[in-house]
Order: structure tokens, then C-alpha cells, then sequence
């Protein structure tokens, strides 16, 4: 029996596999629009690294910065290629060897969206090179290289994606490498680029990138081998729970028992902790528009920013609710619970980490008095009516969520709908309207004050608020319940 057939018959048995077809179609043309952006933009890399500039091949360069979309594409893939280890469970007990179902999976990994590298950004690089008088034999020989290079990264994830400890030692590594770069003339970078400098000089050495290839792949078999039994690696893992008494939350009242549960499910389970982690990365946002003139311009683009570094966790967590108490929702609304306090709750987490990172924000204070004024009016308008604005988007997910398992890239299209994609309005374009018709009327103080000013009253009619929305839980409860258990 072929694993390749059993897993085409999965696709097509699977509950209402005709709407995630639909989806994927969707993304998949989404996808295809961003690709060849990305084929435009390094078919122009090229031409832009020009060597009459920078008096260096503009191939040389490239090697030279290669070290450092690598780490980009490790953290990319550690937060959204979605590994097929799934069903391993269900295949170790029919008559398959560990070896075969093991390469099947790691060849499956090998299809990944992520591995389109090569072809979006070192092909058209490589065709530049091709037109710039080099060889044939040299243009393939360095795309080559990478290709090998770009599979040992998708096998080694696997590692990095097992434990939160390989994902920090990756990080530190990056911070290592960016502080050597600056502070000192070791440059991990140009020595990784040297190598691959050598490989268009001499084509032959690209044979050596096969070995570090083999050695990943080695290594990933072993690692997955070595856990491959059902009592062991493949188990539940038996942890002492660490209840935690937060009690300097008391002070909440009773809203402190839902809040203290929150923090528990944020600290014992992966699915949460990612959020929280990406909502930290969500701070460095505006580092991508605050320090260009081009951007500093345009009102619009700046909401979006000041947005963005604030309402990271906002933006995302709120949209799970009550998702996130999915495994034990029947018992909880079998309880003598409010459910306003429960959705309140919520709401007060979603303004304590914005309020958090609204401080650590600060520091944008950096590039200017009116980079500070935009981001503290978004983070208001987060806290007043974006957290309201989530909860509501909640309410139409009711996909079961697995708290120990990470979020992936498309990985819940089942939650996708039409109402979803409108709250992009009251989301994204409210905000910049609130800004733009003062501002342009006004000045910018006044755009900053009527958008902190809505968000203000956001928290002041927040009682109201959650009535109405309690009320539109309380009509789907049953619904949702029913949704929970599929």
C-alpha cells in the first residue's frame, strides 16, 4: 500500500473537504500574486547590487547577506511550515516499516511551500547572473548550492521545531552573529559568502553542499526514529502541574479566577505561548516604516504602524475567544459563571498586554514626537475598541483549538469566512478614517485625538459593550458547543 495514496484519500474523506478545497484554491491564487512579487523584486536585486556602485559582483554581495535570509527563513519556518508528523500515530500501527513511514515523511516536507526559495529569489538571480556573462556552468553550480542548502534548512526545522530551547539557541545565534558583525572583524557572513564565492569560481565544489545535505537528513531520521513508538516519543508527555496562585491579581475581584486561568493556558500550553511571542515581534513592526522618509509621509501608512506595534496580541488573541476553552467549554457553561465576566476577562488581558507594550514601545520616541502621538493613539484605540472588535471576530470562529499544537501557515481555514474578512473595516480602515479627516481638517494633533478620543470611549462604555456582545455569545452558545465537539 503507497503512504502517498492513503494520504490523497484522507484529503478527499476528510469533513466537508470541498470548502477547504475552495480555500486552499483561494489562498493558493492569494499566494501566486505574492509570488511573483517576490520573482519581480529579486529579478531586480541584480541590477540594484550594481557593481559600478558598489565596486564589489553583485553576486558577491548577495553570498555576503545569504547567512542572514537563511536565519530569516529558519524563524519563518519555525513559526509557519506545518510539518507532517500528524499522523504518524495512526500509521505506526499498520504494517509499514518505521523507515519507510519516516522518509515518506520527511519527503513530504520536501514539497513544502517553503522550499519554493530557490525558484522565487536564487532563479531569477541566478538568470541576472546568466546575462551579466557568466558561465552557464557557474550560474548552476551556485543555484545548486542553495537548493541544497535551502533542503538542509527544511529538514533541520524539524529539530528547532521540537523543543522552544533549540528555537532560543537559534535566536541567540543570530544575536551572536549581528553582534560580531558590528562590534568586532569577525563576519559570519562573508565567511559563509566566500564559500559560496568559491563555487562560481569553481563549479565543481557545489558536490560538497550534498554532504551537509545527507548529514541533515541523517540527523532528522535518527531524531525522529529514536521517539517513534508509541510509549515513548509519540506519547503524552506526564508533567506536575504548577497550579500558581497569581494572587496579586485579587485585586481584579472576580474577574481575577478567569484572568488567573488565562495566564495558566498562556504558561502550560504551546499554541498560546506562540501568540504571546508573536505579539512580542509585532514591536519591531514599525522599525520597517518609521525609519524611511518614503513612509513618514503617508497619514494612512503610519495608523497602520502605530497600530500594528501595539495591538499584536489584540489583534490575534481575541479572535479565539472562546476557541481558546474549547476542550472544556461544554463543562464551563454547565457552571453558575457570568458570562459578561468571562468575556470581560478577556478584554482585561488583551489591555494589559497592549498597556505593556505600549512601555515598551517608548523607545520610538527615537525617530520623532510624532511617531510617539500615532502610536500611543492606536494603542488607545487597541485597548478601546480593537480588543471589542476581536471578540466580536471570536464569536464567528468556532474551530476547536488545540492548545498544544502551533499555529501554521493556512492551518485553520476552516474558520475563514466572509464576516471575518469585513472586520478588516472597523479594524484597519476605521482607525485611519479617524485620523485622516481631523488631521487633514485640523492638524495631525487633532487626527491623534480623535482616535485615542474613540478608543477612550471604548473603555468607558466597555459595560455596555459587553452586554451587547455577551448577548450575541449567549444566542450561539448552543451552536458553539455543538461546533466544539465535532
Amino acid at each position: 500500500m503507497n503512504l502517498f495514496s492513503l494520504q490523497w484519500k484522507e484529503t478527499f474523506r476528510a469533513p466537508q473537504w470541498e470548502a477547504k478545497i475552495s480555500i486552499k484554491i483561494i489562498i493558493a491564487l492569494v499566494s501566486l500574486y505574492f509570488l511573483g512579487a517576490f520573482v519581480f523584486g529579486a529579478s531586480m536585486t541584480y541590477p540594484i547590487l550594481n557593481k559600478e556602485i558598489l565596486d564589489r559582483e553583485p553576486v558577491e554581495v548577495f553570498n555576503g547577506i545569504l547567512l542572514y535570509i537563511f536565519f530569516f527563513e529558519l524563524v519563518l519556518r519555525f513559526f509557519l511550515q506545518q510539518l507532517p508528523v500528524t499522523n504518524i500515530q495512526a500509521l505506526i500501527l499498520l504494517p509499514f516499516k518505521k523507515r519507510k513511514i519516516i522518509n515518506h515523511v520527511l519527503l513530504r516536507s520536501v514539497f513544502s511551500g517553503f522550499n519554493t526559495t530557490p525558484l522565487i529569489i536564487y532563479l531569477p538571480f541566478a538568470i541576472s547572473m546568466y546575462r551579466d556573462d557568466y558561465l552557464g556552468s557557474q550560474v548552476m553550480a551556485w543555484w545548486f548550492a542553495l537548493l541544497l542548502v535551502t533542503l538542509c534548512l527544511n529538514f533541520l526545522i524539524y529539530i528547532v521545531n521540537k523543543n522552544n530551547l533549540y528555537f532560543v539557541v537559534l535566536l541567540v545565534l543570530i544575536a551572536t552573529t549581528i553582534a560580531l558583525d558590528f562590534y568586532t572583524q569577525i563576519d559570519l557572513g562573508h565567511i559563509i559568502g566566500a564559500g559560496l564565492d568559491a563555487v562560481v569560481k569553481q563549479p565543481q565544489l557545489a558536490g560538497l553542499f550534498i554532504f551537509p545535505l545527507v548529514l541533515s537528513y541523517a540527523l532528522v531520521f535518527y531524531f525522529l526514529k529514536r521517539g517513534f513508538y508509541m510509549d515513548a516519543g509519540l506519547a503524552k508527555k506526564k508533567t506536575v502541574v504548577q497550579t500558581g496562585d497569581y494572587s496579586f491579581l485579587n485585586f481584579l475581584g472576580e474577574n481575577a479566577l478567569f484572568l488567573k486561568n488565562d495566564l495558566r493556558m498562556i504558561i502550560r500550553n504551546v499554541r498560546p505561548r506562540q501568540i504571546v511571542l508573536m505579539s512580542f515581534l509585532f514591536l519591531f513592526y514599525g522599525l520597517i516604516f518609521f525609519t524611511q522618509d518614503i513612509y513618514r509621509n503617508q497619514d494612512s501608512i503610519m495608523v497602520f504602524a502605530g497600530l500594528f506595534v501595539t495591538g499584536g496580541f489584540s489583534l490575534t488573541f481575541g479572535n479565539y475567544v472562546p476557541a481558546w476553552d474549547s476542550s472544556y467549554y461544554k463543562l464551563l457553561m454547565t457552571q453558575n459563571i457570568s458570562y459578561k465576566k468571562y468575556l470581560l476577562s478577556k478584554w482585561n488581558l488583551m489591555v494589559f498586554v497592549t498597556a505593556i507594550s505600549t512601555v515598551l514601545a517608548i523607545p520610538y520616541v527615537y525617530f520623532g514626537w510624532d511617531v510617539l502621538g500615532i502610536i500611543l493613539a492606536g494603542s488607545l484605540f487597541n485597548m478601546g475598541l480593537n480588543t471589542w472588535t476581536t471578540l466580536f471576530g471570536g464569536l464567528l470562529n468556532k474551530t476547536p483549538m488545540k492548545l498544544n499544537v502551533k499555529a501554521k501557515a493556512f492551518e485553520n481555514t476552516q474558520s475563514f469566512s466572509l464576516n471575518q474578512f469585513l472586520l478588516i473595516i472597523p479594524k484597519m480602515i476605521l482607525p485611519v478614517l479617524l485620523y485622516l479627516l481631523p488631521a487633514k481638517f485640523m492638524g495631525p494633533a487633532a487626527g491623534y485625538l480623535s482616535l485615542a478620543g474613540a478608543g477612550i470611549l471604548g473603555i468607558i462604555f466597555k459595560n455596555r459593550l459587553a452586554d451587547w456582545i455577551t448577548a450575541l455569545y449567549l444566542k450561539q452558545k448552543h451552536e458553539t458547543i455543538e461546533a466544539f465537539n465535532k
